[in-house]
């Protein structure tokens, strides 16, 4: 499914259009076609994860719909940084980057208790040997975004392990908008330093 995501980013690079242009269009390309599911993820887990708030005060706050300043602060920041490193990346085959950024939940969303049955629960256990494959060639051409993408991922997991003690439908969210994030940024890096 990532892939599939990724690939009309990828048909968009071929156009020649303006930097800004393109990052705007490719924005809205992969926030639309997630149903901007994975942003309020982000969102939600912004206002549950910061701040200094007790365990219960948290988990009310991912199931509470107001957005909270660190919900605003949070977004806005990762729609500047997204916004920026899509305008960088003009690589067709790496912005097919969703697809890795979706398998890069799956050994924190295996290794962290769920907070209760739901979205998590439904990818939670399943085979991961198959997404390993078709993830493999991706840090394999690109370590460095792979790498920080993982990380990434890795980053929200453990904070809503100590903080919330465990990861739900939303705390994915935000690790996939993080890691894709991450691996956008990662390439922008890279290829500022001539990699």
């Amino acid at each position: 499914a990532g892939y599939a995501l990724g690939l009309p980013l990828s048909l968009l690079a071929l156009l020649p259009l303006p930097e800004g242009l393109f990052a705007a269009l490719a924005l809205a390309l992969l926030l639309g076609l997630t149903g901007f599911l994975h942003l309020d993820g982000l969102l939600d887990a912004a206002d549950a994860l910061l701040g200094a708030r007790p365990r219960e005060e948290r988990l009310r706050l991912l199931k509470d719909p107001h957005l909270g300043a660190f919900a605003f602060g949070v977004g806005g920041v990762y729609l500047l940084l997204l916004w920026q490193a899509l305008a960088l990346v003009r690589d067709p085959l790496f912005l097919l980057l969703p697809g890795f950024a979706r398998f890069a939940i799956l050994p924190f969303l295996n290794r962290y208790p769920l907070l209760h049955p739901g979205m998590a629960g439904l990818i939670r256990g399943g085979p991961v040997l198959p997404p390993f494959l078709l993830a493999l060639p991706f840090p394999l051409l690109y370590p460095g975004p792979a790498l920080l993408a993982l990380l990434a991922a890795w980053g929200v997991a453990h904070l809503a392990a100590r903080r919330l003690g465990g990861v739900n439908g939303d705390v994915l969210g935000a690790m996939i908008a993080l890691s894709e994030l991450g691996g956008l940024v990662g390439y922008a890096l890279w290829r500022s330093l001539g990699g």
